[in-house]
């Protein structure tokens, strides 16, 4: 007998869900539950004539059908829509609800096909703009539910975090508690309809998310918590008892047999090319038996004293064909096989991956996908090893852990995770039901802690992201295939990349989950600018205007924009760019996957302002043999005098580090607007003592007189046969608005930039040795209220001392007149000029000109 089960009801609302509340109690004294058709007593006479039923026409307009209608004395009254403010809506219970419209219903029944179905009402987005909250509060208790297309949330930084999450948020907190439970269909969990008429979607094969995370408070300075996340397909097919929270395998995934399986051995680390896999035995296990008479073909590598290895770029194929084997020595059908192991004899660093004739790409390819590496980077054979895996396709992942939080007791604060992941498979096979599943483990965690005795602080962290930890999950299309080669249209993250922080992630994903829209594109973000938007306008500092010259270029602009070679940072993964500038493809963990490692420093604050710090990080890679050590120093001054602002750091480092951080960084070539680009990490910290120093200095003591100097030196002395990188840049700039009279103020710049660069590598960037002397004049006249004209000149001195070939002087001559008036409730500015330009090299000249005519609108400053 089958038997429906409603996972997730409706959600009804005519305003908000409070209010329903407050309706349902009410009606409880009203017969507006569903009570079906009575008896009429008044219909019971036993005639021929036909019974004209007195319904909506007799009740609203007093119409009465059987009758002669004369609209000579009453006006003929039109229809009016008797659904003009909506239907009456019933919970399970058959209690009256409200009046109104379903904003939002999702419905699982199992075991049903087609059993998730999930609406978004037009008025979904355009009454709520595709978000709802219903709130509750009494006392010291608070809930609120949130249903929207983009909701930014977190568990942990290892678990889950989204800035744009499509699905259901509930919390609870209390003073002493809190919960919280997200959830979503992650496959199609559909937009907002367009008409009343669109039914909604309704799927068999999906993959299902689900997100609990409970806080406790203990005492006044600790928290404790726990959570646990799963993503996973589900059949709606399929009854309670068939189903599991790690996932079953779907109507694409199991449809069909395994006839054929490829394993793939590699080198872990082929950028080194010698100790890569080397295979000593394979076994297969068939539903617990083992079978000596399937033996793989063997393909790749090289037999050195009866080992099969495979090193560097060389790779070993070993393709099982069972359903020919089967058949061959009469082993019986392949088609009721339940279960296949293989048994490895490995050693060195090897990477596992495997294939078969169910897993394949969009175009029926295989695609392989991994499932055992060695650890570290051994290659004299010590680790030698047996790996035995079952096959299977993946069906989901699930991770739960704990959390530790200490708040300030008697100067110590603590944060501590850990978590376990479990990635499932099953073994699929289309005349069961019931499929085998294989499980594989990984952990994470980490602990940071710092105490504060002053003038003294200490800091420290430990870490541990397993290689195999993940938070990428396999997501089922509506029929239940899933392309193992299509990344962004079938994987769905918990944890995703958004490394400038705002409201779109980093990477392409399914669109359906990342409904953030920018400039009209719905979905990731093109233009990743961490560190670049001080004033979050999700426009780069470096180009404010969107032009095609970055503002440390552009006439005018570069006296207040500097390049940003010229900025002090640290760069704690020694890969030439400082940190808080860093943007990659992986996900926002708080330390990489695949490191471990721990960092300490002790530090002194001997007067306000002043910071000396001495530390030591040590990290490694835990699939390989990398690693990276430094021991580093940090000192900084920052002082306020009244005529003058000082800021002194130094960064004296001792490194040895041969882990690879590449990177993704925007930035703007000659002739764009920006573009992402990738930045190879250069290695040149591998035996290297490290200098960065900087000082700044800015003097207010002469009104309306704004001066600034920077001084940037960084040196890389390396300790191999790599040359020295070398950083010297300065800049001094100045500036003296004066007043002529009510109507004219002249402002008077100058700046000079000095930079000299010679790099270890050369795909840091050429050897520069360069100086700009640049001065400006600009003028700016109040012809009327609201109306001024501007007037400017930049001349420009510039020496390569490299080549001479590219000196030149340059002069830039400009007019803009401008007008700002409210016109329809807004604020307009228009500007219309030209700008002049003209560089004199010695090899000829070359002038410029641009003529402007904008008008813009803005709603206030």
């Amino acid at each position: 007998m089958r038997k429906g089960i409603t996972v997730i009801g409706g959600l009804a609302m005519a305003l908000c869900l409070m209010n329903s509340v407050e309706a349902q109690v009410e009606t409880s004294f009203y017969p507006l539950t569903p009570s079906g058709v009575h008896v009429l007593v008044d219909a019971l006479a036993p005639n021929l004539k036909k019974w004209y039923v007195p319904q909506e026409l007799y009740y609203e307009y007093g119409w009465k059908g059987w009758e002669y209608t004369n609209y000579a004395k009453e006006p003929y009254a039109r229809y009016v829509d008797i659904a003009l403010e909506g239907r009456r809506w019933y919970d399970i219970f058959g209690d009256y609800i409200t009046k109104g419209w379903e904003i939002f219903n999702w419905t699982e029944e199992q075991p049903h096909r087609l059993g998730s179905h999930l609406r978004k009402s037009p008025q979904f987005r355009n009454w709520f703009d595709n978000v709802v909250i219903s709130r509750a509060s009494k006392g010291e208790f608070y809930t609120a539910l949130t249903v929207g297309d983009v909701i930014r949330t977190t568990l942990t930084p290892l678990v889950f975090s989204s800035p744009s999450f499509n699905g259901l948020q509930w919390d609870f907190i209390s003073d002493k508690y809190a919960f919280t439970v997200l959830t979503t269909r992650i496959t199609d969990p559909t937009e907002a309809a367009s008409s009343e008429t669109f039914p909604g979607v309704n799927v068999t094969n999906y993959t299902r998310f689900l997100g609990l995370r409970g806080v406790a408070q203990v005492g006044g300075y600790v928290k404790v918590g726990a959570h646990y996340v799963t993503a996973h397909n589900v059949r709606s097919d399929y009854d309670l008892r068939e189903s599991s929270l790690k996932g079953v395998l779907t109507e694409g995934q199991n449809s069909g047999y395994i006839e054929k399986i490829v394993i793939r051995l590699s080198d872990d680390s082929p950028e080194d090319g010698v100790g890569g896999a080397a295979l000593y035995g394979a076994k297969i296990i068939i539903d617990g038996r083992e079978m000596p008479q399937i033996t793989p073909s063997i393909e790749g590598g090289r037999l050195i004293g009866g080992v099969l290895r495979a090193d560097g770029p060389e790779v070993i194929i070993l393709t099982y064909d069972i359903k020919r084997a089967y058949e061959t020595y009469n082993l019986g059908r392949y088609q009721n096989i339940e279960e296949i192991e293989f048994e490895l004899v490995l050693a060195n660093d090897y990477k596992v991956e495997v294939t078969s004739n169910l897993q394949t790409s969009y175009s029926g390819e295989p695609v392989f996908l991994p499932v055992a590496r060695a650890r570290g980077n051994v290659k004299d054979g010590s680790n030698q090893t047996f790996v035995r895996f079952m096959y299977g396709l993946p069906t989901g992942i699930d991770i739960m852990g704990t959390t530790l939080e200490i708040d300030n007791l008697a100067g110590l604060n603590l944060r501590a995770e850990y978590d376990l992941n479990g990635q499932f498979r099953r073994f699929p096979n289309q005349g069961l039901i019931r499929h085998k599943l294989e499980q594989d483990l990984a952990k994470a965690f980490y602990v940071t802690a710092s105490y504060t005795s002053y003038p003294f602080f200490l800091y420290g962290e430990l870490f541990n992201i397993d290689p195999e930890y993940t938070t990428t999950v396999f997501v089922s299309d509506e029929r239940g295939e899933i392309y193992y080669d299509m990344i962004s249209g079938y994987t769905f993250e918990l944890v995703d990349d958004n490394d400038d922080q705002d409201r779109f992630p980093d990477w392409n994903r399914r669109n359906e989950n990342q409904r953030a829209i920018l400039a009209g594109i719905e979905g990731w973000d093109r233009e990743v600018i961490p560190g670049y938007d001080e004033n979050n306008d999700l426009i780069s500092d470096f180009n404010q205007n969107q032009n095609l010259q970055p503002d440390y270029e552009e006439p005018f602009l570069r006296y207040n924009v500097d390049p940003p070679e010229y900025l002090f940072g640290l760069d704690m993964n020694n890969n030439g760019w400082i940190d808080r500038f860093e943007n990659d493809h992986l996900p926002d963990y708080p330390y990489k996957k695949d490191h471990r490692g721990y960092n300490l420093y002790l530090g002194i604050e001997p007067f306000p302002g002043m910071r000396v710090m001495a530390g030591h990080l040590r990290e490694r890679l835990l699939s390989s043999d990398r690693r990276s050590r430094s021991t580093y120093g940090l000192f900084t001054l920052l002082k306020d005098y009244p005529a003058v602002r000082i800021q002194v750091m130094y960064n004296p480092r001792r490194v040895r580090d041969d882990i690879s951080d590449d990177l993704e960084q925007w930035v703007q070539p000659p002739g764009t607007k920006g573009q992402m680009k990738d930045i190879p990490d250069p290695m040149i910290c591998q035996n290297t003592f490290v200098h960065t120093a900087y000082l700044q200095t800015d003097y207010r003591g002469v009104p309306d007189l704004n001066v600034t100097a920077k001084l940037k030196y960084e040196y890389y002395h390396q300790y191999t046969d790599m040359p020295d990188q070398k950083f010297f840049g300065a800049i001094v700039k100045g500036d003296y608005p004066i007043r002529v009279s009510k109507r004219l103020v002249l402002w008077p710049k100058w700046k000079t930039m000095y930079r000299r660069f010679v790099p270890s590598n050369p795909s840091v960037g050429p050897e520069a040795k360069e100086m700009s002397n640049i001065g400006f004049l600009i003028g700016k006249y109040g012809l009327l209220e609201g109306t001024w004209l501007q007037v400017g000149a930049e001349y420009t001195i510039y020496n390569n001392f490299l080549d001479k070939g590219k000196n030149y002087r340059g002069l830039v001559l400009a007019m803009q007149f401008s007008n700002t008036a409210d016109y329809l409730g807004y604020r307009l500015t228009g500007n219309f000029g030209f700008r002049w330009e003209r560089r004199a090299y010695e090899y000829g000249t070359e002038i410029g000109t641009t003529f402007f005519v904008t008008i813009y609108a803005g709603a206030g400053k």
